[in-house]
């Protein structure tokens, strides 16, 4: 089986390989070569979490091949839609190929899954941990855990707003993290349906947007911030 990637060059200093066919699956490196070897653990690691979940999985690696098909290089745009210096302005993130090909139904229904037993673990955490370690402020971050999963909700919506997918306003979200994240979980769970068979691909502020690319980052950045919490409350015990 070979496994289509993408590599997506310079995010935040680091190189981030996207296994096009499998939306929550992708591993960093400090460089290509870093993530492309980290690529198959987070592969097989992915393929155990889902039969982890599901009797009916739709992932077996038998035999694992990674084949990269395409290269992007972010950059930053400052206000006037010119590019920024380093950590100034706004992070353009990959627009792939890829991401211009209709989602099926299936793919659809799998994502769902997927951002559900994303968010079981999620809401877990916040549940399970001290207040005090939830409402710390952990020394260069911009978030404690509570503020990253209020980020969370806010990505997600942001990101249904990129095609115009909601009417949800960000002053309608409560303050509450566990009832922000119902709020935007209500929403995907409404409009990620409708994404089937759509080929619509939308600039806004310099950035490319599509279907596929909501779903891709939808289900990224919430694994990437489930990550980061266990790393800060793991450096706690």
């Amino acid at each position: 089986m070979h496994i289509r990637v993408g590599l997506e060059n310079n995010i935040e200093g680091r190189t981030l390989a996207w296994a096009l066919d499998y939306p929550g699956c992708f591993a960093y490196g400090k460089d290509e070569t870093e993530a492309l070897i980290r690529l198959p653990r987070a592969l097989l690691e992915y393929e155990y979490w889902i039969k982890n979940h599901t009797a009916d999985s739709w992932v077996n690696f038998d035999d694992l091949g990674m084949h990269v098909v395409e290269h992007y290089e972010t950059f930053r745009m400052g206000e006037d839609y010119l590019p920024a210096p380093p950590g100034q302005g706004y992070e353009i993130n990959a627009w792939f190929t890829d991401d211009w090909r209709p989602l099926s139904s299936d793919e659809i229904h799998q994502g769902l899954k997927i951002f559900h037993w994303q968010r079981e673990e999620l809401l877990a955490g916040l549940s399970t941990l001290d207040a005090e370690i939830l409402e710390k402020n952990f020394p260069g971050q911009r978030w404690n855990i509570l503020g990253i999963a209020r980020h969370i909700a806010n990505a997600e919506l942001w990101y249904l707003q990129r095609l115009d997918l909601t009417e949800l306003k960000y002053q309608q979200l409560t303050s509450d993290p566990e009832k922000r994240l119902a709020q935007t979980a209500k929403q995907i769970d409404t409009i990620f349906p409708t994404f089937t068979g759509q080929a619509t691909v939308k600039g806004i502020e310099g950035e490319i947007w599509s279907y596929r690319k909501i779903l891709r980052r939808t289900l990224w950045h919430q694994r990437d911030h489930i990550e980061h919490i266990k790393e800060l409350a793991f450096s706690e015990k």
